[in-house]
């Protein structure tokens, strides 16, 4: 399982405060501690901050980590092309980049940018209808995303779907309707990686982080091989590493006991 850091991010007050301030040790606090959690890639995301200034302070944010945690693996979390261009400039290694959508203008703007560098890509499984309602619409929307990144060059094994998870509270199909795609996704498009955060399932209601574990292991049965968290969440972790073992993920348990022996796991 891959997990992608999502505490980067300038909609959270403190790190809005901390980039504004040009603050490097509370930024590289977070960093460090997400790498030393497990998280594969830390997203970066900094279209909270204030107007007009996207740009340089996810740029800022990106070139103190390649200076400081050179093992972070970065994702560029912007649905901004000018954004986007501008960090893949400085980028050192293949970054993740979250995400594409179907949307024609929005994916004819991101084209040449992951056309022209060697990326990951999370692509997100809305087009210019708005967020599927629908499995099928789902599949088909991931199904096209795929066969246009293909087009432009990008491998299977770097494209990451989001089948687009939305909230239970406002619809009890929801997450139903996610799990079948990602079942569906797994079973017709061979290749690709299912990615998502899991926060949207659970909006709206008591108890998000017990909603958020308990979807995360069903997702994990459905086939997702990724996914967006906060990887210093212990019971979350504590759940993936369980859910690891129990679907025969986890060769002879060594992860798990692992975890245990480092009393990273809790109840």
């Amino acid at each position: 399982m891959l997990i992608v850091g999502e505490r980067l991010n300038t909609s959270r007050k403190q790190i809005k405060e901390a980039v504004s301030a040009r603050d490097r040790e509370s930024i590289l606090s977070e960093v460090r501690s997400q790498v030393d959690a497990g998280a594969g890639f830390v997203d970066i995301h900094a279209a909270s901050s204030e107007k007009g200034r996207e740009s340089d302070d996810l740029n800022w944010i990106l070139d103190l980590i390649q200076e400081e945690v050179p093992q972070a693996r970065i994702c560029i979390d912007t649905t901004d092309p000018e954004t986007l261009a501008s960090a893949m400039e400085r980028v050192g290694h293949a970054p993740l980049i979250n995400s594409i959508t179907g949307e024609r203008s929005g994916f004819e703007a991101m084209a040449p940018l992951v056309q022209n560098r060697e990326c990951h890509i999370v692509a997100l499984c809305i087009d210019d209808k708005g967020v599927p309602g629908d499995t099928k619409q789902v599949v088909e929307n991931a199904a096209s995303l795929v066969s246009g990144l293909e087009g432009l060059g990008v491998p299977r094994d770097r494209i990451y779907v989001d089948p687009v998870i939305q909230a239970v509270s406002a619809n009890t199909q929801a997450a139903l309707i996610a799990l079948e795609a990602m079942e569906t996704i797994r079973q017709e498009i061979e290749g690709v990686h299912l990615i998502c955060g899991l926060s949207n399932v659970s909006f709206g209601l008591p108890r998000r982080h017990l909603l958020n574990r308990t979807f995360l292991s069903l997702a994990m049965k459905a086939g997702l091989d990724a996914a967006i968290v906060d990887p210093l969440d212990r019971k979350l972790m504590s759940t993936l590493r369980a859910t690891d073992v129990l679907l025969n993920q986890d060769p002879y348990c060594q992860k798990y006991t692992k975890a245990h022996r480092e009393q990273q796991l809790v109840e």
